[in-house]
C-alpha cells in the first residue's frame, strides 16, 4: 500500500485515539475505577500512533502470503518496533517531568526486567493483530473521505496536540523549579539577600503563581494514572561535564563519529570484496553514513540495559535490531524517495534484498564491541571536551548537519524528479539542476535504484 503524509498523520491519531482507549479499559478495569492514561491530557497517546505508522508502511514490504516465515518476521519486527518507540517515549517523558512513570523500569524488551519483556512480547503480538485486522477497514475508510477534510482535521488535531505536549512540558519545568526550590529551605540553603540568587527564587515563586492552576492539574491527572511514579533525578552539584551520562549532545557525537566510521567502513568492505571503489555516503558533502548513525544512537540507547548481561545475550539482541533497523530504513527510503539505495538480493538468507544474516552479524558484533567496550572509551573521551568548545562544536555540527542532509534531500528529490521529466519549478530547482548534474549524483550514490529492478539507475 502506498500512504500519502495527510493519511498518515490521519492513521497517526487514530491509532493514538485506539491506543489511549487499550490503556484506559486495560487499567480501568485492573482498578475498577476509571482512569484517564497517557502522558498528554487529550484521550491520544501518540506513541502507538508512531508505531502504527511504522509498522503500516514496513509490514506489507515482507509479503501478505500466510506463511510461518512471513509471520514470524512480521513479529520480530512488530517486537523491535514496539520495544523501541516504549523505551524512547519512557526515556522523554522521563527527562520532561523528571518522574518514571510506570511502576516498573520501562515496558520494553531492552529494560531487563522479566515484566517488562512479558509485557512487550505480549504487546507487540496484540499490536500485530490488531494491524492485520483491522487496517484494511481504517484504510478503506479513510480513502473515501475527502483529502481537503483530512489535511483540516489532521492539521487541527495537531495543533491541539502540540499546545497539549506545551502544557505537559511546563508543568515539568515548574514542578522541577518547585522542589529544587522547597529542597534548598528545607536545608536552609537558600538566601534571599542581594544578588543573583535573589532575583532567580523571585522568579521561580512568580512563575508558580502565574502557572500554578495549570501545573496542578496535569500532575493531578498523572498522579491519578500513574499511581506510585518513580522518583525524579536528584539534582547534584559539582563541576560541570559536557555530555555527562547519556544526553543529547553525547548522542549526536555518537551519531557523527558512527557515521563517519560506517562509511569508511562499508567503503572498505566493497572494495575488499569487489575490488571497486564506491562511494557509500548519505550526504552530498562530506563521508558520512546515516544508516550507521543513527543505528549507533539506537544502540547505545537500547543496550544501556544490557552492559551486565553476557556477550550471547548483547550479540542476539544486536543482530536482530541491526536487522529490523536496516530493513526499515530501505522501506522507508523507497516510500519517501522512490528508490532504493542497497539491495541484497544475490547474497544469501536476504530479506527482500533489504538486509540479510551476513550484515545481521556484523551487526551483533559490533553491538558487543561497542557495549563491552568502544561505549565507555568513547564516552569517556567526549566527556573531556571542555564545556566551552563542546557546546559551541555542537551547534555547529548541528547547523552544517542539518544544512546538508537538506541540501541532499532537496538534490536526490530533484533528480528523480529529472529522470520522470518533470520541468523545474522555481528558483532553487534552477539552482539545483545549475550545479548537481545527474552524473554528480549517480556518484554520490552509485547502488541507486527503482525498487525490484536489482540494477543502478545510472546503468538502466
Amino acid at each position: 500500500m502506498e500512504y500519502t503524509y495527510t493519511e498518515l498523520l490521519i492513521y497517526f491519531m487514530i491509532y493514538s485515539f485506539m491506543g489511549w482507549v487499550g490503556e484506559v479499559l486495560i487499567t480501568s478495569v485492573t482498578r475498577r475505577k476509571f482512569c484517564n492514561r497517557g502522558f498528554f491530557n487529550l484521550p491520544l497517546c501518540p506513541k502507538y500512533g508512531v508505531m502504527a505508522d511504522i509498522l503500516a508502511v514496513v509490514l506489507p514490504t515482507v509479503g501478505e502470503e500466510l506463511s510461518f516465515l512471513n509471520t514470524f518476521t512480521q513479529y520480530v519486527i512488530t517486537l523491535v518496533v514496539v520495544s523501541v518507540v516504549d523505551f524512547v517515549t519512557s526515556d522523554i517523558s522521563h527527562r520532561i517531568l523528571h518522574h518514571r512513570l510506570s511502576q516498573y523500569e520501562r515496558d520494553t524488551l531492552f529494560g531487563g526486567e522479566l515484566k517488562g519483556t512479558t509485557v512487550a512480547v505480549a504487546k507487540s503480538a496484540v499490536i500485530l493483530v490488531l494491524i492485520k485486522l483491522l487496517h484494511p477497514f481504517i484504510f478503506t475508510f479513510v480513502r473515501l473521505l475527502p483529502v481537503l477534510f483530512l489535511q483540516v482535521v489532521g492539521l487541527m488535531l495537531l495543533g491541539f496536540l502540540l499546545l497539549d505536549m506545551i502544557a505537559v512540558v511546563y508543568a515539568g519545568e515548574m514542578r522541577q523549579r518547585r522542589e529544587t526550590f522547597e529542597k534548598r529551605r528545607e536545608k536552609g540553603s537558600q538566601k534571599t539577600g542581594k544578588g543573583k540568587k535573589h532575583m532567580d527564587v523571585t522568579q521561580v515563586v512568580s512563575e508558580e503563581k502565574m502557572g500554578n492552576r495549570l501545573c496542578n492539574a496535569v500532575w493531578r491527572r498523572l498522579e491519578r494514572a500513574y499511581p506510585g511514579m518513580g522518583e525524579r533525578n536528584e539534582i547534584r552539584s559539582g563541576k560541570y561535564v559536557f555530555a555527562k551520562g547519556l544526553c543529547l549532545n553525547k548522542l549526536l557525537w555518537i551519531f557523527i563519529i558512527w557515521a563517519f566510521a560506517g562509511d569508511l567502513f562499508e567503503t572498505v568492505f566493497v572494495w575488499a570484496t569487489t575490488g571497486v571503489w564506491m562511494s557509500r555516503t548519505s550526504v552530498i558533502y562530506g563521508t558520512f553514513s546515516i544508516v550507521w548513525g543513527f543505528g549507533a544512537v539506537i544502540i547505545s540507547v537500547v543496550t544501556q540495559k544490557l552492559v551486565n548481561r553476557e556477550d550471547r545475550f548483547v550479540f542476539f539482541s544486536g543482530a536482530v535490531l541491526w536487522g529490523v533497523y536496516e530493513y526499515t530504513c530501505s522501506v522507508i527510503s523507497e516510500f519517501v524517495f522512490g528508490r532504493t539505495f542497497w539491495d541484497y538480493s544475490d547474497m544469501m538468507f536476504n530479506i527482500g534484498g533489504r538486509t540479510n544474516l551476513l550484515f545481521c552479524i556484523f551487526g551483533g558484533i559490533l553491538s558487543v564491541l561497542w557495549v563491552k567496550s568502544l561505549y565507555p572509551l568513547v564516552s569517556g573521551l567526549i566527556e573531556k571536551i571542555p564545556p566551552a568548545i563542546g557546546v559551541i562544536a555542537t551547534w555547529s555540527v548541528i547547523v552544517v548537519m542539518a544544512a546538508d542532509l537538506l541540501l541532499s534531500g532537496a538534490v536526490l528529490s530533484r533528480y528523480v524528479n529529472r529522470l520522470e521529466g518533470m520541468e523545474a519549478q522555481n528558483v532553487l530547482e534552477e539552482f539545483i539542476d545549475a550545479n548537481y548534474s545527474d552524473e554528480f549524483v549517480e556518484s554520490i550514490w552509485p547502488n541507486m535504484q527503482e525498487p525490484g529492478s536489482g540494477v543502478p539507475i545510472w546503468q538502466q
